[in-house]
C-alpha cells in the first residue's frame, strides 16, 4: 500500500548569520505516524520547529507539506504553515475560555454573533470520542498542564491540521498524565493526523514512536524503526553519555539531614519520608501536585495544616526564604539560566552571591576573594574573568550557577527538574555537577515529575503518589523500575 506523505524536507540547509542550523536535513513523516526526533544536541532545534511552521528562507534543499511544494531555496513565502505546536510556552489565550480558544481562534472562523451553547454542543462531541470531561466555559487560566495540552490537540484537530509537533512535554506533565497524553496521541494518529515528536530521551521516544530520528548538530544521523528500538542501537551514537559512571557514595552509616512526618497541606496526605545526609534522592511526584508545596514550605511560602519537618534534628519553621538560606538550604530553579543569572554581575560576582548574602552583604575581603579564585580557577577556567556573562555557553552558565551552590556550601540543595529543556551534552554536564555537589557531601534533592536521566545520579528514589509516599527505592533496586 502506497503510503501518504505528510511532510518531506528535503536536503534542507539553513544558515542565519553565517551559522549552519540545519545542514543537508532529511525528514519524512506519513499519514497516522508518529515520528520521534531525539536531540542529540539542542543546535537547530527551534530553528527547525519554526521553518515547519512558517516558510522562512532555506539555502538549500525542499519543503512539501501534504505532497504540495510549500518552500524551496529559491523563493520563501513567510507564509505560515497547518502545522500545530503542542508546548508549555502555548499559544492559547489564558483570559478567554476554553470553546473559544478552540473554535473562535480558528483562522477560518466567521460568525459575528457567538453562539456559546453550539460551541459547547461541539466540545461536548469533541471531548466525549476521547473520553474525557472538561467545562468548556472554564477559563483556560484555571486548567491543569495536561488539561491544557489537550486543548491544544483539540484546537489542532478542529481546525483540521493533518501535522502536530509534540515538543519537550515530558518536562512539565506528571508520569501519569503523560502517559494519558500519549494515549490520546496514539487514538488521533489512529484517525490519520501525523506526529513529530520532539524530546531529549530515546526511552521516551520508544514508547510511543513509529520510527525515530536522531539529530545532531542540525542533521539527521541516523532513522530507527520499531525493530531497531534497543539500547544497543542507539549507543553508538551517543558513547559518550552511556560511558559516564557514577561515582559510588560511601555509606559509612545513615544519617537524617532532613524528615518530613506526616505532613498536610491542599495536596499532601499524611506524607512522611527521610532524606539522608550526603546522598542525592529523586522525589518523583507521579501526578505533579506535591513538588509545589515542598518547595514552598521549604521558602517559607507555606505553612503547613499538620505534621511537622525537621532538618539536621532540629524543627525546621521557615518564614522567609533567608531564613531557608541561614539554616543552609538552597534551591536551583527548574530553567535555572532564566532566574538565577545576574546579567549585570560579572562571572566572580555570580559565583560568589550567595556568599555575600551569608556574609549579610559585607564586601568579600580580598583575601577570601584569592583563595576562592585559587579554588575554582583550576575548575572553571578563564570563564571565571569574564566582567560580563552574555557571550558565555549554557554549560559554562550551569557550572557559574552549581558551583556558587558549591562554594556556599548548603546542607541540602533542591533542584527542581534539573534535566528539562537540556539536550543530551549539557544533561550530562548537568550530571557531573550534581556529582561533584555531592563529592563535596553537600545532600541533594531533585524534585521530578518524570525520571529522565535523574537516577544516574540518586541514591534513592522516593515516588509520591496522591500526595502520598507510595515507593522507596534503593539504587540496588533502580534495574527493577
Amino acid at each position: 500500500v502506497m503510503k501518504e506523505e505528510i511532510l518531506r524536507l528535503e536536503k534542507v540547509t539553513m544558515i542565519v548569520d553565517g551559522v549552519t542550523l540545519l545542514d543537508n536535513f532529511n525528514l519524512h513523516i506519513f499519514k497516522g505516524e508518529i515520528m520521534g526526533l531525539v536531540c542529540i544536541n539542542s543546535h537547530g532545534e527551534k530553528e527547525l520547529v519554526d521553518l515547519l511552521c512558517q516558510n522562512l528562507p532555506i539555502h538549500f534543499g525542499r519543503i512539501y507539506l501534504n505532497e504540495i511544494m510549500v518552500n524551496n531555496y529559491e523563493e520563501s513565502t513567510f507564509r505560515s504553515n497547518k502545522v500545530a505546536v503542542i508546548e508549555k510556552e502555548n499559544a492559547l489565550v489564558e483570559d478567554l475560555s476554553v470553546v473559544d480558544n478552540i473554535f473562535v481562534l480558528k483562522r477560518d472562523f466567521k460568525k459575528f454573533l457567538i453562539n456559546k451553547k453550539m460551541l459547547n454542543a461541539a466540545l461536548k462531541d469533541v471531548i466525549e470520542r476521547i473520553e474525557r470531561k472538561m467545562d468548556g466555559n472554564e477559563p483556560v487560566s484555571k486548567l491543569s498542564p495536561m488539561e491544557k495540552c489537550i486543548v491544544q490537540l483539540l484546537k489542532a484537530v478542529v481546525a483540521g491540521i493533518s501535522l502536530v509537533v509534540i515538543k519537550d512535554i515530558s518536562n512539565y506533565l506528571s508520569a501519569a498524565d503523560l502517559v494519558n497524553f500519549q494515549k490520546l496521541i496514539k487514538y488521533y494518529c489512529s484517525m490519520g493526523i501525523s506526529f513529530l515528536y520532539i524530546c531529549n530521551h530515546h526511552e521516551e521516544a520508544f514508547q510511543i514512536c513509529n520510527r525515530v530520528s536522531l539529530m545532531e548538530n542540525g542533521k539527521i544521523i541516523k532513522v530507527l524503526d520499531q525493530n531497531d528500538f534497543t539500547t544497543e542501537k542507539i549507543k553508538p551514537f551517543c558513547r559518550d553519555f552511556y560511558d559516564m559512571k557514577s561515582p559510588s557514595t560511601h555509606k559509612v552509616h545513615k544519617e537524617k539531614i532532613l524528615q518530613f512526618q506526616n505532613v498536610y497541606t491542599e495536596h499532601m496526605n499524611d506524607l512522611s519520608f527521610t532524606i539522608e545526609k550526603g546522598e542525592c534522592t529523586v522525589l518523583l511526584d507521579i501526578n505533579n501536585t506535591v513538588l509545589k508545596d515542598i518547595l514552598k514550605i521549604m521558602n517559607g511560602e507555606l505553612i503547613p495544616t499538620q505534621g511537622h519537618i525537621d532538618l539536621d534534628n532540629l524543627k525546621y519553621q521557615c518564614k522567609k526564604p533567608s531564613y531557608a538560606l541561614k539554616k543552609g538550604v538552597c534551591f536551583i530553579d527548574e530553567y535555572p539560566l532564566q532566574s538565577m543569572v545576574f546579567k549585570d554581575f560579572s562571572y566572580f560576582e555570580n559565583l560568589c552571591f550567595l556568599l555575600n548574602r551569608k556574609r549579610w552583604n559585607l564586601h568579600i575581603r580580598k583575601r577570601l576573594q584569592r583563595s576562592i579564585v585559587q579554588e575554582y580557577m583550576p575548575i572553571l577556567g578563564s570563564d571565571m574573568e569574564h566582567k560580563e556573562i552574555d557571550s558565555l555557553t549554557p554549560a559554562a552558565l550551569y557550572s557559574m550557577i552549581y558551583y556558587r551552590i558549591h562554594l556556599f556550601n548548603p546542607k541540602v540543595v533542591f533542584c527542581v527538574q534539573p534535566f528539562s529543556g537540556a539536550d543530551m551534552y549539557l544533561r550530562m554536564h548537568i550530571i557531573h555537577l550534581i556529582q561533584e555537589l555531592k563529592m563535596k557531601g553537600i545532600t541533594v534533592v531533585i524534585l521530578a515529575v518524570s525520571l529522565s536521566d535523574s537516577l544516574m545520579v540518586a541514591d534513592r528514589l522516593l515516588v509520591i503518589e496522591n500526595g502520598h509516599l507510595s515507593k522507596d527505592y534503593d539504587s540496588s533496586e533502580f534495574c527493577m523500575i
